[in-house]
């Protein structure tokens, strides 16, 4: 069994085994997005007589963790051809994975999965949640009150104040992406039948729709404003196409609240959703990393245990006000122990402390408990992109 970092001279057999194991058609569009994110990402293949028969696609990304910005590798891409599956193949182009970014000081990666407990054995949880709407066109409920303009136009003319408008939005500053420009090509530009509009207020562009027609459907890509005016004017925008399609859908991701309380005529289906899982890949730069340093009071310590798939993460770190990581053989201050899963949800704001506590699935010295409440993110982490 080869493992190899595969180059531009594998596209052609990584495109290939990507559109058997995942049932996609082979169109030109769909070759030129693929082989878009295969030239930005780092990739990993098994070979069987020098064939390709299993692979992973780990992109490296930054995203904006409250504030400090991590690398982060999105895991995408992980497939086998049947006749090779079950032999371990993506088990040991996994641990190359982390492997290598562990050692590159990676601190998170991101993943889709096909299987939530497949992929918690190596390490990830589920830390991403989406909400989704439907509704019929007439009765979509999130405009009214509208201000300012909204005006269609093509990618060239909103890419620059998307990327402007999205860093600043919340969407991007909880552990979501720090977007490259590749990646608004990707994600946008080379989705040929995406619509563009722009939302105007006092002169200053401060929201954006994008947005795929499709027979009697009109599905919201994204919606990104940076003002509820703004929010209300796309949707009012959205809500005028009601004689041209017949249903609205819209996914997006959730925090824990929606505002449907607050419209007046909730008449549309929801669904919470589960969607990215995570892990933290270097326990070390990702705690040195945290965005806690000032709020640090006193010392404590982290235990990390069943790392299976990355043992260098085992062991105790003590945590000291002025910022410092150590790790230890051993540790008598306040001590939170916990696996790569139940750690990830917790230092992510994914899951609060006294629900994996009453759980189980974290051991917590009883006085760290309310001083961790206060270091880790109070808000739910939020994702919105896919690879």
């Amino acid at each position: 069994m080869t493992i190899v970092k595969m180059k531009s001279d594998f596209n052609d057999q990584m495109f290939d085994l990507a559109a058997y194991a995942f049932a996609r058609e082979k169109s030109t569009a769909k070759v030129e997005r693929f082989e878009y994110l295969a030239r930005n990402s780092k990739n990993y293949g098994s070979l069987a007589e020098k064939k390709l028969v299993s692979q992973i696609m780990a992109t490296p990304f930054l995203v904006n963790f409250w504030n400090q910005t991590f690398e982060m590798r999105g895991i995408g891409y992980v497939s086998s051809y049947p006749e090779f599956r079950k032999q371990g193949r993506i088990d040991k182009l996994m641990k190359q994975v982390l492997e290598d970014s562990y050692d590159e000081g990676v601190q998170l990666a991101y993943l889709a999965p096909f299987s939530y407990p497949f992929y918690r054995r190596y390490g990830y949880e589920t830390a991403f949640l989406q909400i989704r709407y439907e509704a019929p066109a007439e009765k979509w409920p999130f405009g009214g009150q509208s201000h300012g303009k909204v005006s269609r136009v093509s990618f060239e003319v909103a890419q620059k104040n998307m990327a402007e408008i999205y860093q600043k939005s919340t969407e991007s500053m909880r552990g979501g992406m720090l977007r490259a420009e590749w990646w608004f090509t990707y994600k946008f530009s080379l989705h040929k039948n995406f619509n563009f509009a722009l939302y105007e207020e006092n002169g200053v562009m401060c929201g954006y729709v994008v947005y795929q027609i499709s027979v009697d459907k009109l599905e919201i890509i994204e919606l990104v404003a940076l003002s509820e005016k703004g929010k209300r004017s796309l949707h009012d925008f959205i809500a005028a196409h009601s004689g041209t399609v017949k249903t609205i859908h819209w996914t997006h991701p959730f925090g824990g609240t929606t505002k449907l309380l607050q419209v007046l005529d909730p008449q549309v289906e929801v669904k919470i959703l589960p969607y990215m899982m995570a892990r933290v890949v270097n326990v070390a730069t990702f705690l040195k990393s945290f965005p806690w340093q000032e709020k640090i009071l006193s010392d404590f310590a982290i235990e990390i245990y069943q790392d299976n798939y990355l043992p260098a993460n085992n062991g105790i770190y003590e945590i000291y006000p002025d910022g410092n990581v150590s790790k230890v053989k051993e540790s008598l201050l306040p001590k939170i122990k916990a696996t790569p899963q139940s750690f990830t949800q917790l230092f992510l704001g994914s899951v609060k402390i006294q629900s994996l506590q009453a759980e189980e699935k974290i051991d917590v010295t009883p006085e760290l408990t309310y001083a961790l409440e206060k270091l880790l993110p109070s808000e739910k982490p939020l994702l919105a992109d896919y690879f």
